[in-house]
């Protein structure tokens, strides 16, 4: 192996030490996350969305908008229950917290009542007492609270400050107390509550509680309304809805926090299980991955909402049910924890039929639900004025008694008779007014009855219609009630599909997993370090084998098959889930580093090259392909470039005189003088043409002030010519003069020539042609400098004195071009003015007037080739048709 290939494959190795080391000291876990966060959502070839048993009850924008803001009467909520219960659903979770009583109404024994009817899991909200710091947790902090709430509970209504002298608290806990002594004082109130219940102790009611906070006090009027009354009521009232959902928890030895709230006592007495609601996302993004399976309280464990909705849905009790390490047990199914928390193996998408109608309903709205509730209350009001209606016409009209009725409101007899009567005696004349008011009395109930029979028949078929959708939808399923409204009460967290989804679908993705076996399967904890290894130093040996392209190929290939099958086909098709941010990250920056490694060693190889060769080729086309070894290509790039041909005039001359050698001399100091002012000014040097050049700008690269660029290099280009002209040593030898044009445009520029033996890095295009054409102008116009229109606009904002003369068609073209003169006069105001204004009105066909100027420019400016051509195409009548001056000779 080369000295290169040895140093690229320890670079790599390195990497991938580091990579591993990073790894195992968790510093992926986040990208990780990420990665499976994109598995979830586009590594599955087939769209999943939750089991078939799992529904949804949407408390959403149109029903907030229709029956009012939240939150609503407990009595609508309760409508909705009764409808859920009676389309047949299994189990109803509540994703909605019910934390304090509805005052004056009878909402709460009606919602109580309606979840009696139907297995429900109420909701729990756990979280951390903001009130305590880690100083309360000490053992001084731990004894601090237990005298404190032994000072309260001898007359939790005296000031604050002789409850804490009383309990000799100490700094800090003295201020912090001082400074929150309503919080502390319900903290007090709930410790002494929980003491009392593990000790069997508890008084039997809230008096009993209250006077014991009293200090044991039996006076009526100190335990009537006194300002700490509302939160010993609150704390008991927390303490009777644990014990009442105590039966539904893991009874294990646990604490919670002082403010874990559990529904209010009717309805967790009302229901079957209660479960955790609280949302958990990652502190790196705030997303939510993981869900903890139990949370502990002061009660036992409380199952995540999700979770316990879907055992008591299995009617799988919760002593099936263990953590062991970083293994959950439900039953004889097991699902991996991450954490000690519960990755969610999220579907493609949510429910159908949320924010669509695509397969299954599974959404139903809350205000349907409450629509056809009222409905049924309606016909049920229809029904009995109907009973009674007939009632009064059986006894009345028909002479019946009340057996009768009852036998022929059974068997449809009365219906039939009601109709016999009004079609033969009443029908015609029902409206008569002639009519005794027995009669009429009779006829205003037939009508109403026939009315209202009609009116309960079609509310009977809506309401089986109705029935027959809600029962086709919930029916034997596990509906979960949540908001998905996205207004000031919206449940939101950030999810894989959206920053606002709604909260209640991580509840039924957690669900789902249990019910249908959607767990994740975590490859072993070795796979990660293995696989960091294998990619890492197998990128190394790529980079230390094959040239980057090749290399990059085979990185490619190499990283695509691990993605591919591990990443992503083993985990559409068993959820397995392999680690992909280490290890990919390793195998790129592996190959990466020794890859740079490689091209520092090259680049090495390359001065070395550069040493030997910069002074047989230019030094700029060295540099570019040192930098770039693939910009010289046979198919050429195209790009706008501004292009110079120059010509020495009268060096035929001196070339007669002078012998060979000093023909060479002469033209070297020339032409290297006038390359080293082009380079300077970025210019492309191409090749020298006798006693004339050709350069470019842009040559590897696009240059932005390429015109102005080349116009200064053209007059210092001048001055150089006239210096070397005024030397001593160049007396008595024939003057030269220097003619350049310059034009720009979009030209190919490439490799060009006999590949692979004989090639030039040149220029072909219109512009280039343009500038030869521009360079020999000159002659015709006396000038020593030619540049276009284009070259003119890049460079008029350098302030350079530019002369235009119009539009021009010069040998060799057939479209005129914008032509202007870069004037070397020292003050060329006056020539340029007056020039420009001959121009104008030649191009406007005022002929008279562009005589007279140009008469004026050469009494004013002397003799002017300019002149002579522009007279000389006023007297073509070819030029005088459009105002376009026509070049004839070179």
């Amino acid at each position: 192996m080369r000295s290169f290939q040895r140093t690229a494959f320890a670079v790599g190795a390195l990497v991938t030490a580091v990579v591993l080391m990073a790894d195992l000291l968790g510093a992926f876990r986040w990208p990780e996350d990420w990665t499976l966060d994109l598995r979830l959502k586009h590594a599955r070839w087939v769209e999943e969305t939750p089991g078939a048993q799992l529904r949804l009850v949407a408390i959403d924008d149109n029903s907030l908008d229709t029956i009012g803001r939240w939150p609503w009467p407990r009595e609508k909520i309760a409508m909705a229950v009764d409808e859920v219960a009676r389309a047949g659903a299994r189990v109803l979770a509540f994703d909605v917290l019910f934390l304090e009583r509805e005052d004056g109404t009878r909402g709460d024994e009606a919602l109580a009542r309606a979840m009696s009817a139907i297995p429900s899991v109420v909701a729990v909200s756990v979280r951390q007492d903001a009130s305590l710091d880690a100083a309360w947790s000490t053992p001084a902090g731990v004894e601090a609270l237990r005298r404190l709430s032994d000072a309260a509970s001898r007359g939790v209504d005296r000031d604050m400050a002789e409850i804490v002298a009383e309990a000799s608290l100490q700094e800090p806990f003295r201020s912090r107390v001082l400074e929150r002594p309503v919080a502390f004082k319900a903290l007090a109130a709930w410790s002494v509550l929980e003491r009392l219940d593990q000790e069997d102790r508890l008084p039997p009611d809230l008096d009993g509680f209250v006077r014991l906070m009293l200090g044991g006090s039996q006076d009526a009027e100190r335990t009537g309304d006194f300002g700490e009354r509302i939160l010993l009521e609150r704390a008991w009232e927390r303490g009777e809805s644990w014990r009442r959902l105590e039966s539904s928890l893991v009874p294990v030895d646990t604490s919670g926090s002082p403010q874990d709230l559990p529904p209010i006592p009717p309805l967790a007495a009302a229901a079957k299980a209660a479960g955790v609601v609280n949302a958990e996302p990652d502190a790196f993004d705030g997303r939510l991955r993981r869900v903890r399976p139990m949370f502990p309280s002061n009660y036992g464990l409380v199952p995540q909402l999700g979770m316990m909705a879907a055992l008591a849905w299995e009617g799988v009790a919760l002593d099936r049910v263990r953590i062991e390490g970083d293994r959950l047990e439900v039953g004889s199914r097991q699902f991996q924890l991450r954490g000690g928390r519960l990755p969610i193996n999220w579907p493609t998408r949510l429910l159908a039929g949320y924010g669509d109608h695509a397969g299954p309903q599974a959404v139903v709205s809350i205000g349907r639900l409450i629509e056809q509730a009222e409905a049924r209350r309606l016909l049920e009001a229809q029904r009995r004025r109907l009973d009674e209606l007939g009632l009064d016409i059986a006894t009345g009209v028909l002479g019946k008694d009340r057996a009768w009725f009852d036998r022929a409101t059974l068997d449809g007899s009365l219906a039939r008779e009601i109709e016999d009567i009004w079609s033969f005696d009443y029908a015609d004349g029902a409206d008569d007014a002639d009519l005794a008011p027995e009669q009429r009395r009779a006829v205003e109930g037939l009508r109403e009855w026939r009315m209202l029979a009609a009116a309960v028949s079609d509310g009977q078929r809506r309401i089986a219609e109705g029935d027959a959708r809600l029962r086709a939808i919930l029916g034997d399923g596990l509906v979960f009630m949540g908001f998905t409204a996205t207004g000031t009460m919206a449940d939101m967290v950030s999810t894989i599909f959206d920053p606002r989804t709604p909260g209640v679908f991580s509840h039924i993705a957690v669900a789902d997993m249990l019910l249908n076996d959607r767990d994740l399967k975590f490859a072993a904890g070795w796979s990660s370090p293995v696989a960091v290894l294998l990619l890492g130093l197998t990128a190394a040996v790529v980079a230390a084998r094959f040239g980057a392209a090749a290399g990059f190929a085979a990185l490619a290939m190499l990283l695509a098959v691990y993605v591919g099958v591990l990443g992503v086909f083993l985990f559409d098709r068993l959820d397995v889930v392999y680690p992909m941010a280490a290890p990919v990250f390793a195998g790129a920056n592996s190959w990466i580093v020794a890859t740079a490694a490689v091209a520092i060693v090259n680049q090495r190889e390359k001065q070395r090259i550069q040493r030997q060769f910069r002074a047989r080729v230019s030094p700029q086309l060295v540099d570019m392909l040192q930098q770039n070894p693939d910009a010289l290509s046979m198919s050429g790039v195209e790009r706008e470039t501004t292009i110079l041909f120059g010509d020495l005039a009268g060096f035929t001359t001196i070339s007669e005189k002078l012998g060979g050698p000093d023909v060479v001399k002469t033209l070297n100091l020339y032409m290297g003088a006038m390359t080293r002012e082009l380079t300077d000014r970025h210019a492309y040097v191409n090749k020298f043409l006798g006693d004339g050049l050709l350069a470019f700008w842009s040559a590897f690269a696009p240059e932005p002030r390429q015109g102005e660029y080349a116009v200064q290099a053209a007059m210092n280009c001048q001055r150089i010519v006239r210096q070397i002209g005024e030397r001593p040593d160049r007396a008595g030898l024939p003057p030269i003069t220097l003619r350049l044009g310059i034009a720009t445009g979009k030209v190919v520029i490439g490799d060009c020539g006999a590949p692979p033996d004989l090639n030039d890095y040149t220029v072909i295009g219109d512009s280039v042609n343009l500038a030869s054409r521009l360079e020999s102008a000159n002659k015709q116009f006396g000038t020593a400098v030619l540049v276009d229109g284009r070259t003119a606009e890049s460079a008029r904002d350098a302030g350079l004195p530019l002369l235009g003369l119009g539009r021009v068609v010069v040998v060799g073209q057939s479209v005129p071009v914008e032509l202007f003169e870069v004037c070397l006069d020292e003050e060329p105001g006056e020539r340029i003015r007056l020039t420009e204004e001959a121009v104008s009105h030649f191009a406007a066909g005022r002929w008279d007037q562009a005589r007279a100027a140009l008469v004026e420019l050469e009494r004013r400016c002397g003799p002017s080739k300019t002149a002579s051509c522009l007279r000389g195409a006023m007297d073509d009548p070819e030029d005088r048709r459009d105002g376009v001056l026509r070049l004839r000779a070179k």
